[in-house]
């Protein structure tokens, strides 16, 4: 990735100062140092520069641009404090100079004093407000304290000012997967019975295709008071893709029942008659979907044909390029139902057809809940996103719902984070700025694999997050990206493999394993995922000593293979071993299932006592169910320390 910061051998203050300053004493000794120090400074031999502006400051202390240039050789070469003392001395001096108080700043951010950065930070920013580094160093300010919103706000604008850096890309995605997990963690600390955070649990296991969880969650979405709309609708996709149609069918009547203009329920309907063989009535259902919002289905369209078999699809198809032959239909929306185009491209561009003004009266309003009860959604975020400042909560719910449905999530983001200042609507709030947030990361992500295809870090980073979320196929594909730059990178090679293993494609995973290792025997990272992997494939014997060298891997995965090595004792009637191994793993026990599997190896060696104690944390924990929720929800956490 570009290190998106300043050419330092290029910034010099002293060729623009008055010539009087540089003969007022000692001219030849101090013109000399000077340019000594500009010579070395070209050359990036910062350490001999900021030898000699140190002179030249002996003789000159009342220049600031000199300090600034000592600071900056300072700030080059990592020695932060001595680069602090100068340009705080610098801007003593003179206040207004820019590049002291950005590099004081990005100082302080180097340092970890966030809270320092942000000041200077902002203040560069009033006075070069399209600087790019400055942007991304009060992204990074804000991240540093917590304040994601404000940091997604920083790395946003620096896109804007330079839309091709992959660096500052992937930290406005990275941000964004970390307001995720600020929401989630409110949700699950102030909200855990809450029916957005039930229906917010569901949705992400919809999308990871864990259809078992997603219903359990659904279930308990709809027991609730309160659920986002479209929550009927979001479950009988998951039941269309169990094949449960007379299920779907139930859920999308509710749905229609409570939300009559649900563009998703009236999608869901088409998806049911796919199923049923009725292609032309699909055909038709599509059509009168694009033409009441053309955003909706650009932003939904693969959920139409997702799980949907082969030769319905082949039937859809064909029925859709009939409409299009007749100028029914946009060869767009052909495109769209049959995969071809990525779905949503284009589906958040916004539209400025309303005009700003100062309130919202009560016909705009109602108007705009007219038009999303009629699913026109597009018209409805027009109509209220030029006000959003001055919206109520109920004004600021009707427009994220619509931003959202039309595929708008920066709208969606930012009229959610207005939604969140107000307690009534916090819950609601937080489900859409996750839903939004994640739609967000994942575009930006996209955009930074797109611009740097040619570094395979930025696409091991990518993959780790692929992965991190469930995203198997997505980040098998940036693994094998970062292959074919790197053919012999070991993070992207243990990466591919945990991605294989984890969709159970255990060959693969295998294959890519026993490659790596064979130019990184002792690796212990890629020895315990190949102890995993014959673990999947019944060669438990054989697993033993690839586990035993992996016990030296990364502190987070210890756990598990102590847990791995509990299975593998287990299936050889080695109980004492097992047990061994399984109290080391307990420690890692998310769900419930370490502790259940010791309880009965405590059965075995006759101690009731400690596994009647096993199975009752065991039920503890996976009754709970929060466990799985953070980790649904916290897919996005990554090392925020690597930016």
């Amino acid at each position: 990735m570009r290190a998106g910061c300043f050419n330092v051998a290029a910034i010099c203050f002293v060729l623009c100062l008055p010539s009087g300053l540089l003969l007022a004493q000692q001219p030849d000794d101090f013109e000399s140092l000077v340019a000594s120090a500009q010579q070395a400074q070209a050359r990036s031999d910062f350490q001999t520069a900021a030898d000699f502006y140190r002179k030249a400051v002996a003789i000159h202390p009342e220049i600031p641009e000199l300090r600034a240039n000592l600071g900056l050789m300072y700030y080059q070469i990592g020695k932060d404090e001595q680069a602090a003392v100068a340009f705080r001395e610098a801007i003593r001096l003179k206040p207004s100079l820019f590049v002291p108080t950005l590099f004081l700043g990005l100082d302080y951010v180097r340092s970890k004093r966030f809270s320092d950065a942000i000041p200077l930070l902002k203040k560069a920013a009033l006075a070069k407000p399209a600087d790019v580094q400055v942007q991304i160093g009060l992204g990074q300010a804000y991240a540093g304290t917590k304040d994601t919103r404000s940091a997604i706000r920083a790395y946003a604008r620096a896109t804007e000012l330079d839309s091709a850096n992959p660096d500052t890309w992937y930290r406005l995605g990275v941000s964004y997967l970390d307001q995720v997990e600020a929401d989630a963690r409110v949700l699950l600390t102030h909200y855990k019975d809450s029916g957005y955070l039930h229906a917010l649990l569901a949705d992400n296991f919809s999308e990871q295709r864990a259809f078992i969880q997603a219903t359990e969650f659904y279930k308990k979405a709809l027991a609730s008071t309160a659920i986002p709309p479209d929550t009927h609708a979001n479950y009988a996709f998951v039941l269309l893709n169990q094949h449960d149609l007379p299920g779907s069918e139930r859920e999308l009547k509710a749905e229609i029942l409570s939300n009559p203009g649900s563009l998703l329920a009236k999608l869901g309907f088409a998806r049911l008659h796919a199923e049923q063989g009725a292609t032309e009535q699909v055909a038709d259902e599509v059509q009168q979907i694009w033409s009441i919002d053309p955003g909706f289905l650009r932003a939904n369209a693969a959920r139409l044909v997702s799980g949907l078999a082969q030769a319905r699809r082949s039937e859809l198809r064909n029925a859709l390029q009939a409409k299009q032959a007749a100028g029914q239909l946009p060869e767009e929306v052909v495109s769209l139902v049959s995969g071809d185009q990525p779905a949503g491209s284009g589906a958040h561009a916004a539209s400025t057809s309303a005009p700003p003004v100062s309130r919202l009266n009560k016909s705009a309003a109602s108007a705009a809940e007219q038009l999303y009860a009629n699913g026109r959604y597009r018209q409805c975020t027009d109509l209220l996103a030029s006000r959003v400042s001055v919206l109520q909560t109920k004004n600021r719910q009707v427009l994220v719902r619509c931003a959202y449905s039309t595929g708008d999530y920066q709208r969606a983001f930012d009229a959610a984070a207005k939604l969140a200042a107000d307690a009534a609507g916090e819950p609601e709030a937080l489900y859409w700025e996750v839903k939004s947030a994640q739609k967000l990361a994942t575009n930006a992500l996209e955009e930074a694999s797109a611009i740097d295809t040619g570094s395979p870090k930025l696409h091991v980073l990518l993959g780790d997050l692929y992965r991190q979320r469930n995203f198997f196929p997505d980040a098998e594909q940036e693994y094998r990206k970062a292959l074919a730059l790197a053919p012999g990178d070991t993070g992207a090679l243990f990466g591919l493999s945990l991605a294989l293993l984890a969709d159970n494609q255990l060959d693969q995973a295998f294959e890519v394993a026993q490659a790596a290792l064979k130019s990184s025997p002792d690796d212990p990272e890629l020895n315990a995922v190949m102890g995993e992997i014959l673990c999947g494939r019944d060669q438990s014997e054989a697993a033993e000593p690839y586990l035993k060298k992996g016990l030296t891997t990364k502190p987070e995965y210890v756990s598990h293979v102590h847990a791995l090595l509990g299975k593998v004792y287990t299936r050889a009637n080695r109980i004492p071993e097992a047990i061994a191994e399984l109290k080391l793993a307990l420690p890692g026990d998310k769900d419930g299932t370490i502790h259940y599997q010791i309880a009965r190896l405590y059965l075995k060696a006759g101690d009731r006592d400690a596994a009647q104690q096993a199975f009752k944390i065991s039920e503890q924990l996976r009754s709970e169910g929060l466990n799985r929720a953070a980790v649904a929800l916290e897919q996005g956490k990554t090392d925020t320390e690597s930016q």
